[in-house]
């Protein structure tokens, strides 16, 4: 069902940004129909063309920047060059998992602000257990991203999670609990991480 779901929003992407192309091209071709009739002056004209090639540059990056926000929906992991097969995101979608970047200075996480998929910029998985309780754990994607949160661990670790071995590229996480309360997820149980 989601597999077809996705298919459908893909194609009304699709149809969605031919439609708008078009539109602007009609636009286009009207105004230079009837610009003799509009401006007075070559120098009218001309800022009313240059004034339209923005604004068609404009809806032009809009397009491209929508078809490439449900692309990447749809189709990718947080990075864009790896695709992984529609299969694989169904499932991971039926699971009650989504993905924070790092906690409040309090160790919340605002609920607002979750991720359905992990990407360079989210640090933390979490498992919902119930509709206000779920696990979560201490997860990057990537050698830079770990690096990053253990450069500046304050801000992305020892919010949420405790460790007690040197930091170091290698690690797994033990997860810890948090339950949903006015809009964030307060932590009951602080993940431990455990560097090899």
């Amino acid at each position: 069902m989601s597999l077809v779901i996705s298919l459908i929003l893909f194609a009304a992407a699709i149809a969605y940004v031919e439609w708008r192309l078009k539109s602007v091209n009609r636009s286009n071709d009207e105004a230079d129909q009837h610009a003799d009739h509009h401006f007075a002056t070559k120098k009218e004209l001309k800022d009313y063309v240059e004034k339209t090639a923005k604004q068609r540059q404009i809806d032009l990056q809009a397009i491209d920047d929508r078809v490439s926000s449900i692309e990447q929906r749809v189709f990718f992991t947080g990075n864009p060059t790896q695709k992984r097969p529609v299969e694989q995101m169904q499932s991971e979608t039926k699971k009650d998992v989504f993905y924070f970047r790092w906690p409040a200075e309090d160790g919340s996480f605002s609920d607002a602000e979750r991720k359905p998929v992990a990407t360079e910029n989210t640090y933390y998985e979490f498992h919902l257990l119930s509709a206000t309780e779920a696990e979560f754990l201490f997860k990057t994607i990537s050698e830079t991203q770990l690096s990053k949160a253990n450069n500046s661990s304050k801000k992305y670790i020892e919010r949420a999670c405790t460790f007690s071995t040197a930091k170091s590229a290698h690690y797994s996480c033990q997860p810890g609990k948090a339950i949903l309360k006015n809009g964030c997820w307060i932590i009951t149980q602080k993940a431990v991480i455990e560097y090899q």
